[in-house]
């Protein structure tokens, strides 16, 4: 029912050879999943919006020989508990090379930022994960969900979107709605260095049935668009944005990002409060520093640098 056709109950029947009643029990638990329905007497049910499956072949297509390069592996799942978890889970029984990726349909467990959950409903979004080792320092890695966000960016900007940013420090927004964000995970390895997994959300078509539990303005990628963007393209756009960054950031590391970050700032020079549990201070967001901490401008004229920890960043009101 992917490509939003009507079918009858008969006509899936038959496909499927089972029952009618079996049918209309699918149904039901698709319903459930999150999926909208549209039943017209004698033409029979379609899904409001039609869903582009994920095609790894298609998504291969979009990339460049230069990206397909540095994609070492991809994993397209159909439902898994997070991508995060599962590429981890794949890379404990055998170490993956740098450039390895999972993608999955739906997730039941998907995570964000301070344990918050992510809503994934099935075909609606894309979750990406990839996976990349690095031989240096931690300290060294703490912009890098900074600089995965300048590439989402890219890969948006590079399809025809514009009016999308940034917030401090993994949230991608258009208009001021939540349009992604950027979860990364860092594990030490036995043998020294550590290893980032970089899970990334972005909402693509999403219906209001599967996202009650979002609490905050959000908006897909195609309203912010006006009109469908391939959802298998703007994963390979995505893929190449990233595996680009992850491929030079051991050298470079976030510095060579800073500027672009700053542009695609969303709060820059507003008045913004940093919330830490109970307590809060208030202050104008002037970009980001060199290692990526947030430099905020004091009432009394300093420029303070909070590290993102356990801190959340609101407009003041």
């Amino acid at each position: 029912m992917a490509d939003g056709q009507f079918f009858s109950g008969q006509q899936l029947a038959d496909e499927l050879n089972v029952s009618r009643a079996s049918i209309w029990n699918y149904l039901k638990t698709l319903e459930t999943a999150g999926f909208d329905f549209h039943a017209v007497k004698g033409k029979g049910t379609r899904l409001k919006l039609a869903i582009e499956l994920l095609d790894k072949q298609r998504i291969l297509t979009c990339l460049s020989s230069e990206h397909r390069a540095l994609l070492k592996q991809l994993d397209v799942l159909d439902v898994c508990a997070s991508t995060n978890q599962a590429i981890v889970e794949k890379h404990q029984l055998t170490p993956l090379p740098n450039g390895s990726v999972c993608m999955a349909e739906m997730q039941t467990m998907g995570r964000g930022r301070l344990g918050r959950t992510w809503v994934s409903p099935y075909g609606q979004n894309l979750y990406i994960s990839f996976l990349w080792s690095f031989k240096g320092g931690i300290s060294a890695l703490s912009g890098l969900s900074l600089a995965c966000g300048v590439a989402v960016c890219r890969a948006l900007k590079s399809l025809g979107l514009s009016g999308h940013g940034l917030k401090w420090p993994n949230d991608i927004l258009w208009e001021g709605k939540k349009l992604g964000g950027i979860l990364v995970e860092i594990q030490g390895e036995s043998q020294g260095g550590y290893t980032a997994i970089i899970g990334i959300g972005l909402n693509y078509q999403m219906n209001e049935l599967s996202s009650g539990e979002i609490g905050q303005p959000w908006v897909d990628v195609c309203h912010a668009y006006g009109e469908k963007m391939g959802r298998n393209k703007l994963a390979a756009h995505v893929l190449a944005e990233v595996l680009s960054i992850l491929h030079g950031y051991e050298e470079t590391g976030l510095l060579p990002h800073v500027e672009q970050w700053n542009n695609y700032d969303c709060y820059r020079d507003k008045t913004v409060r940093i919330l830490s549990g109970e307590q809060y201070e208030e202050g104008v967001a002037s970009g980001i520093s060199k290692t990526g901490e947030l430099l905020l401008l004091t009432p009394d004229g300093r420029t303070k640098k909070i590290m993102s920890g356990e801190v959340s960043l609101r407009l003041s009101e």
